[in-house]
Parts: C-alpha cells; sequence; structure tokens
C-alpha cells in the first residue's frame, strides 16, 4: 500500500509539472495553416491587402460588394485563418457580399500568411491590437463612411470584445461561438485535441492564463462583455463543446445590448459535422444551418444599419 500511495503521488506530481510547463506552451503554438483558397473560387471580386500594425504587416483581403450598405471586419478563431474550414468563410463572405456588405479580414498574427511575432495566440490578449488595425486601414479606405460592423467567431469573438474595451467603434458586433471564458474553452480544447478528461486539464488552462499572458478574470472576454453598449447579436451552438453555452447565456442574461441566437441542434451523424472528430457542432451553425444563420444575419444587419444611418463620418464628431 505505501508503495501504491508513493506511485500515485509521484504520478500526481508529474502530471502536475507538466500541465504547468510542458502543456502551456504547447497549447498557444499555433501551428502552420496557410491560405490556399481565394474569393475568386466563389465567384467574388477582391483586392489583397497588408495591414501595418506593431511594426509588422498582416495578410488580408478586401473584398468589395457591388451596391454597399455596411462594411464588415472579420475576425478568425485559435489556430485558423480568413479561410477557416470550420466556418466556411468563403461562404460566409460570399452570402454577405449577396446582402451588399464589403467585407474586410485578415490573417491575425502568428496565424495563415501574415508574420509571425512570438509564435504563440493569446486569446484576444494581444490580438485585439489587429482589430484596431484593421479599423484604421478602413478609415483610409473608399467606404470609411459606411456603417460599420465587426464579426468574430471562437478566440475572434473574444478577440472583438477586447477591442471593444480597448475603445474600437463600430455600428454592430457579432460573436459567433466567443471564447468568453479562457480557462474553459482551454481546458474544453484540451479534451477535444486529446481526450483527457477536462478535470484533469484545468490545472493547465489556469497556468496557461497565469503565466503566458492570456485573459482570465476581470479581464477576460466575459467580464469585458458586460460592458458592451453597441447592439450584439451572439449566435451560439448549443452543444459546442469547446465555447460552451452556459457563458454566452450568462452574457445575455447580464447585458441587455447582447441577443442570444440559440442556432438548431445538430446532431453528431450529421453531414455537416464530417470529419470534424471531437469538435463537434463548434462554430458550425452556418455550415449546418445556412437559412437559419442566414436569416439571423440578415436581420441584424437590416437592424443595425437602420440605426447607424445618422451616425457621424469618419473623423467627425
Amino acid at each position: 500500500m505505501r508503495r501504491l500511495g508513493i506511485a500515485v503521488v509521484t504520478i500526481v506530481f508529474a502530471w502536475l509539472l507538466i500541465s504547468l510547463t510542458v502543456l502551456p506552451p504547447y497549447a498557444i503554438t499555433p501551428g502552420d495553416n496557410p491560405v490556399t483558397q481565394s474569393p475568386t473560387d466563389l465567384g467574388l471580386t477582391y483586392t489583397s491587402i497588408k495591414v501595418p500594425v506593431d511594426e509588422i504587416e498582416l495578410e488580408g483581403w478586401w473584398i468589395p460588394a457591388p451596391s454597399p450598405r455596411a462594411v464588415l471586419m472579420f475576425v478568425h478563431g485559435a489556430g485558423s485563418n480568413r479561410t477557416s474550414w470550420f466556418i466556411q468563410s468563403l461562404d460566409l463572405y460570399r452570402t454577405l457580399v449577396d446582402q451588399q456588405i464589403s467585407v474586410l479580414t485578415v490573417d491575425l498574427r502568428n496565424h495563415g500568411n501574415s508574420p509571425k511575432t512570438d509564435g504563440k495566440l493569446r486569446m484576444g490578449a494581444v490580438e485585439w491590437r489587429d482589430v484596431m488595425a484593421m479599423a484604421s486601414w478602413l478609415d483610409t479606405s473608399s467606404q470609411k463612411d459606411l456603417p460599420r460592423i465587426v464579426m468574430g467567431a471562437s478566440m475572434g469573438g473574444a478577440t472583438v470584445v477586447q477591442a471593444l474595451s480597448k475603445g474600437l467603434t463600430v455600428d454592430g458586433v457579432i460573436l459567433f461561438d466567443p471564447a468568453l471564458n479562457t480557462q474553459d474553452a482551454l481546458a474544453q480544447g484540451g479534451w477535444v485535441q486529446t481526450g483527457i478528461p477536462t478535470p484533469l486539464l484545468k490545472p493547465f488552462a489556469w497556468a496557461t492564463t497565469t503565466f503566458w499572458g492570456l485573459p482570465s478574470g476581470d479581464n477576460d472576454a466575459l467580464a469585458k462583455a458586460l460592458q458592451v453598449k453597441q447592439p450584439t447579436l451572439l449566435i451560439q451552438d448549443p452543444d459546442d463543446p469547446v465555447t460552451r453555452r452556459q457563458f454566452a447565456e450568462q452574457l445575455g442574461a447580464a447585458n441587455p445590448q447582447v441577443a442570444v441566437a440559440m442556432a438548431p441542434n445538430t446532431t453528431a451523424t450529421a453531414e455537416c459535422l464530417e470529419g470534424k472528430k471531437r469538435w463537434g457542432s463548434h462554430v458550425a451553425a452556418f455550415s449546418c444551418h445556412p437559412e437559419w444563420f442566414t436569416n439571423q444575419l440578415a436581420g441584424y444587419l437590416d437592424a443595425a444599419i437602420t440605426s447607424a444611418g445618422g451616425r457621424p463620418k469618419a473623423g467627425q464628431k
């Protein structure tokens, strides 16, 4: 029994050591994910652009609508890029352009074709500056005076919230399965990637936010989103295993500016989830329920654009 006890203590100690030192830097290092498609694949006219920020230039696209009535900045999630396969981003851009919405999208730092800084992702704690840079790029564009919407998916949603807390000015906000609780998303994402039970991953999630500069507590996206003043549409997949619905519902209940649209349920065997494995319905509402998603998007955009009709032009007060 004594040997068994020593063995158990040794295993626990070893796991804690791994959780505190090995797993955090591994988890926040996105793999290479270069952009291999373009809007041309869906018949969209676009321009490749570079958006300067912090002595680097983000690679992106400007996709103008023929008769634009607004501009939308799209912010992708962790480990992804502007052509997120999970979301079917190119199809989403096509849907937006069909609604006469121009699109600006980039690969965030350390993602896609954009430069690596330290090679790490910070769940919005640093990436928010990339969103501010996107807004600055728009300020110099020919469509700078149009109503401006920002949309973020997963980590992109957290990044949008962080940017709003730093003073990003927009007329509307769309959050798609946003990562509102970083520690929970890390633990859940760890289970998705490895199959290790979530409770065992909580020390790793705590260490990652504590020692690697990721948001938590009052700096987390949920706490920041409680202060969001813009009318916000939050689209939530009800069974999302990574960015879970309980945080979306908590935000919707606490901030009257946030309207939570719960997507229809998606069965585990649905064709739209093929190949996603334990990621399941994470950011799946558009690909699995395109008509429902498009209707939610259209209704929100119509209302946000109408409300923004009298806003001052860029540079005016």
